[in-house]
């Protein structure tokens, strides 16, 4: 078991500094440890570190250790055995439930509405309860919560996963946060801007003077046509760089010629 909490520990998060606010993922109960090690990996995915376990079955606790990516939160995780315990430091306790069946006697947030509802706070200190697979959130764990929050689902089908309702929450969290998502490299080869096609126009107009190509269509026309085709061609900039070269090494050897075919 790992150390007990620490006053401000892991798991804050920053919305493009708009925002900042700490959550604690709390897991009760839960049966399947496949279900522990996915949502400790979803939770590194979006950026958080904190990671409670209530009244873990033993057998399943022994067995959660390993999430691809996210070893260290898993080793990190905490088991608790009272709610007080898992939820003591934080300001606000949010528990997760479809309401199916349930006399909800707590205020109910959709999932999109609960950044907005967070950011009205000023650095609240947040604890997400998910209940086990089985059952999910009990009444007595309900009534122990600020609020509910329920994840839009199909009628048909309304009860996630454990470690998917864990993944869906961590990452409307999350949006917005920088550095998140894949780094967009630097384009190395960038389009060819306008100027660069209008030079190419002119170097391929002189070229086509020089051979005679398409003079049978008034010197106007064949710069449009010319136009038109760079203009629909994805040219990059290398792209004019080489096409200048063979239209300059072209005319050059045109002029050797005087002007006979090469």
């Amino acid at each position: 078991m790992a150390p007990p909490f620490e006053k401000g520990g892991c798991g804050g998060i920053c919305l493009d500094g708009l925002m900042a606010f700490f959550v604690r993922i709390v897991l009760v109960r839960p049966r399947n440890p496949l279900n522990i090690g996915a949502a400790a990996r979803a939770m590194a995915n979006f950026g958080f570190s904190d990671l409670a376990v209530l009244k873990p079955y033993a057998p399943v606790w022994r067995e959660t250790v390993s999430a691809v990516g996210a070893e260290r939160l898993v080793l990190d995780a905490k088991a608790v055995y009272s709610l007080p315990e898992a939820v003591g430091d934080c300001q606000w306790v949010i528990g997760a439930t479809t309401g199916k069946n349930r006399r909800l006697k707590r205020p109910l947030l959709r999932l999109p509405e609960l950044p907005a509802f967070l950011q009205k706070k000023k650095n609240p200190r947040i604890a997400l309860l998910f209940g086990s697979e089985k059952t999910g959130l009990t009444n007595a764990y309900l009534e122990r919560c600020h609020l509910l929050l329920t994840i839009p689902t199909g009628p048909a089908c309304p009860s996630m996963n454990l470690s998917h309702a864990v993944a869906a929450c961590c990452y409307e969290l999350s949006r917005g946060k920088k550095g998140f998502g894949p780094r967009v490299k630097q384009d190395q080869d960038p389009r060819a801007t306008a100027a660069d096609i209008e030079q190419l126009v002119r170097h391929a107009a002189e070229l086509f003077d020089a051979t005679g190509y398409l003079n049978f269509l008034p010197a106007k026309e064949r710069v449009k046509k010319i136009r038109e085709k760079l203009l629909q061609w994805n040219v990059r900039r290398t792209d004019a760089a080489i096409i200048h070269g063979l239209f300059r090494w072209t005319l050059k050897q045109l002029k050797k010629t005087g002007g006979c075919c090469i």
